[in-house]
């Protein structure tokens, strides 16, 4: 074995985020780590690469006992860590990130010698990307692709990646997997952490399912299925998947608004840091369905959904809710008309990192009435009544509505996130990739409540990288391509062939 831990006890306070946990590593294999979110999946890898202290426990590496007490210590036995959020700078380019922290290991130093040993490592390990551009210009896949030649350059033979996939395209999660193949046929053994089933078919040679900070179970590539690894995360629940290995939703006939919720009329954008701009979009959408809009990342969406939440980014054309322009509204102001924002970057643009749960369930409600006291002061009370019922109704993972929501796993900030927007009535709910980061159970719930949001007659505006996702709830999807709107497919269109092409412009 590569790496042996045994009994590892971890808890954060009250909450206990591993229980006694054997886990074992073969060399050479990419060995999937499968559990729902807070199922201690990135707390068990990170008490291997020395982000965090075991309270008890043991670890041996080639055989051989070890105290890892920090990322230095892990880096110095050959393991990597790719995390789940981007941990470059983004302000030095990409050579620039790789070499960082390893100038003083060698006497003579030269940035165009390290450059060529960066560009031959790409070639070996199929990984291409810009090496002088700086990182804030690059999307998320590329930026993947620079934290693994980071590993390898800095000598990693087990590379962790978590949640790898969590902003990636389809095609782009298809590179990343020839390039891990590569990575295992040259002697360097994966841990794979995902909570996407369809990922661990695709990809791993072995997978063990965590659960409530316990091992459930380790499966063999040849005894794999869809249905065995779903009835190991969750026993309690019955689950019905798709052969893409999503959660099944009824999605009854579409009943249609007379009138449109939202209308979009020669809508102008300028473009962002990392994307473009948008240039005369006009589409309607109505109460009673699911306009999904596909596109590679960069190609204006980021920038259409901005506009939509902040109208003072709005250089040309229109955004009406229900009839009336929201330009020149602030975004509280639009939030008081029944539209509510559930963001992408969840951390970066989606919560007050030193709030409590409380305080973030209430962001974005905390001008409305009830949440009052004589118009002037939060309500606090009915703040924590309003946490407790999104606490209990998403089902996160926490002590109680005072725990700092930073402390959270990633998949339960993002239910957080998610809540909130039904804390009040929604009119038009415009949402950017809710299912990130999220278990299958928790995208059968965000699945069902854009569905009911549907069904209620209100509006869901849904942006998302995932095609299978939309295709299944969709009832159009509208396609973005260098900030154009290049066509709105009917439900009775959908292939996923020509989408995928309009995607690219083709």
């Amino acid at each position: 074995m590569l790496v042996e831990m045994k009994k590892i006890r971890k808890a954060f306070g009250e909450v206990v985020a591993l229980n006694d946990v054997d886990f074992s590593i073969e060399k050479g294999r990419i060995h999937g780590l499968l559990g729902e979110n807070g199922a201690g999946k990135t707390t068990l890898m990170n008490i291997l690469y020395g982000y965090y202290q075991m309270d008890r426990g043991e670890i041996t590496f080639e055989g051989q006992p070890v105290r890892i007490h920090s990322p230095q210590d892990a880096i110095r036995l050959g393991i990597g860590m790719v995390h789940q959020l981007s941990t470059l700078v983004p302000e030095f380019t990409a050579v620039e990130n790789i070499i960082l922290g390893t100038e003083g290991q060698k006497l003579s130093f030269s940035i165009g010698g390290q450059r060529q040993s960066i560009q031959k490592l790409c070639e070996e390990i199929g990984l291409s990307f810009p090496l002088q551009v700086k990182v804030r210009e690059l999307p998320a896949g590329i930026k993947q692709k620079i934290e693994i030649i980071r590993a390898l350059y800095r000598g990693a033979r087990l590379i962790i990646l978590d949640e790898p996939t969590t902003f990636l395209v389809e095609s782009e999660f298809e590179q990343l997997l020839k390039s891990v193949k590569k990575l295992i046929d040259q002697g360097i053994t994966v841990i794979f952490i995902t909570h996407k089933i369809r990922e661990v078919l695709k990809s791993c040679d072995i997978v063990t399912v965590l659960r409530k900070g316990n091992i459930e179970g380790q499966i063999d590539r040849t005894e794999m299925d869809r249905e065995k690894l779903v009835k190991m995360m969750f026993i309690e629940k019955d689950i019905k998947v798709t052969e893409s290995a999503l959660p099944r939703v009824q999605l009854p006939p579409c009943t249609r608004s007379e009138s449109p919720v939202l209308s979009v009329r020669d809508l102008a954008v300028e473009a962002g840091e990392k994307g473009v701009g948008v240039n005369k979009v006009s589409f309607d959408l109505y109460g009673g369905e699911i306009l999904g809009v596909a596109s590679v990342s960069g190609n204006g969406v980021k920038e259409l959904v901005g506009a939509l939440i902040h109208p003072s980014r709005v250089k040309g054309g229109d955004v009406r809710v229900k009839g009336e322009s929201i330009r020149g509204l602030s975004t509280l102001e639009v939030f008081a008309r029944g539209v509510f924002f559930t963001p992408e970057e969840r951390v970066q643009e989606g919560i007050l990192t030193e709030g409590t749960i409380k305080e973030n369930v209430i962001l974005g409600h905390h001008g409305e009435k009830r949440f009052l006291r004589h118009n002037l002061f939060i309500n606090w009370e009915e703040a924590a009544k309003a946490t407790r019922k999104t606490i209990d109704e998403y089902r996160v993972y926490t002590p109680g509505e005072d725990f700092l929501i930073k402390r959270l796993s990633g998949g339960n900030i993002q239910k957080v996130i998610i809540g909130r927007a039904f804390v009040g009535p929604i009119c038009l709910l415009v949402t950017h990739n809710p299912t990130i980061g999220l278990d299958i159970s928790s995208v059968e719930f965000i699945f069902q409540k854009l569905v009911d949001v549907r069904n209620h007659g209100d509006a869901v505006l849904w942006v998302n990288d995932d095609l299978d996702e939309l295709m299944m709830l969709s009832d159009r999807i509208a396609v973005m391509h260098k900030g154009e709107l290049k066509g709105i497919f009917q439900r009775d269109q959908f292939d996923k062939y020509q989408i995928g092409l309009a995607m690219i412009g083709a």
